[in-house]
């Protein structure tokens, strides 16, 4: 049980990641778990007293604004408002229309609101972050409740962006990165074998070819040579590390667009419901427009373990191999 919910949420994130699913994801905790509404509402208005029949509504409309949540306390009005990364605000527009007071208007975002005039009005300003930390630190007795909760915030801190350090951070093993995106350029992604070969394109990329401080990697191209290589469609694939989490993965996808990797992953579509984990890879999956291979955990922890710079270069070259000639399984 404990896993199941956690996972639940975790893969809501995955897919629900807007303004409007984590409104939608808070309502729906609050209507399902009494206890989690009482500590939701507190968080902005700790003086408020709850009645038995409080009522939350989603989005009121109210002369031309629609408040994300609408409190009806026995009569009393509040209002909270939802931003992720959208600094568009609507205070006085909002207290206006619902009538409410900045005391009774909570607002909570991914990010820090420095606007010393917004203050002072007394608006209850609240970050994800906080809540995260306000709940985490607050938990249910009830093991059930309890996991429920963690599963939510969960999907909190993955959709708000929320990163706890507290690690001492030490610079030396970055050279470690810069060895790895210096073999995958210099050595893997430029390299001919019996049955394909391998042309550099970029560095420093997402899949898709965009960038982020979480993740990097390289984009190559994919040459088959048991293709008629006058009409073969031409591919390319990124083999990159995610490094947003504590424990890093390296991964290999695949963009689904026309001149990037859509013609890798049509070669394997007609084969989906017989994808499987392999020795050097997991069950593949496709999100966010790209095909996903993760490095098998005992690869991996292979990886990690050898002192051999060599063998751990054999150890990459076995993954990306695998997944590059993972099409040709079905072929036969």
């Amino acid at each position: 049980m404990e896993k199941s919910y956690i996972d639940f949420f975790q893969f809501l994130s995955y897919r629900f990641t807007s303004e409007n699913d984590l409104s939608d994801i808070t309502w729906t905790m609050c209507e399902s778990c009494e206890s989690f509404r009482e500590q939701f509402l507190k968080f902005f208005f700790p003086e408020i007293q709850i009645v038995k029949d409080v009522y939350i509504e989603r989005e009121k409309p109210e002369s031309n604004s629609r408040a994300d949540f609408v409190i009806d306390n026995g009569g009393e009005k509040y209002l909270i408002e939802n931003k992720i990364n959208d600094q568009n605000h609507h205070f006085e527009q909002y207290d206006t229309a619902y009538g409410v007071k900045p005391k009774r208007f909570g607002y909570i975002t991914n990010y820090i609101i420095n606007d010393e005039d917004i203050k002072d009005k007394g608006y209850q300003l609240r970050t994800w972050e906080e809540l995260y930390m306000v709940f985490s630190n607050n938990l249910p007795n009830d093991n059930e409740k309890r996991i429920f909760w963690q599963g939510y915030l969960e999907y909190v801190k993955n959709v708000c962006g929320i990163i706890k350090i507290d690690k001492p951070m030490k610079l030396n093993g970055i050279y470690s990165l810069y060895s790895l995106m210096e073999i995958f350029k210099k050595k893997l992604t430029q390299r001919e074998e019996e049955q394909f070969k391998l042309i550099w394109y970029n560095s420093n990329k997402l899949c898709g070819n965009g960038v982020s401080h979480g993740a990097t990697g390289v984009n190559f191209e994919i040459v088959y040579k048991n293709l008629n290589q006058e009409n073969a469609p031409r591919m390319w694939g990124w083999i990159g590390i995610y490094f947003n989490t504590e424990e890093p993965n390296i991964w290999m996808g695949f963009y689904n667009v026309e001149g990037w990797g859509k013609n890798y992953i049509d070669k394997l579509l007609p084969y989906k419901d017989r994808w499987t984990k392999q020795e050097e890879f997991e069950k593949p999956f496709e999100e966010g427009k790209c095909l996903w291979f993760k490095m098998s955990k005992e690869l991996k922890t292979e990886f990690e373990k050898s002192e051999d710079v060599v063998e751990q270069e054999n150890i990459l070259k076995a993954f990306m191999d695998a997944v590059i000639l993972y099409p040709s399984k079905f072929d036969r």
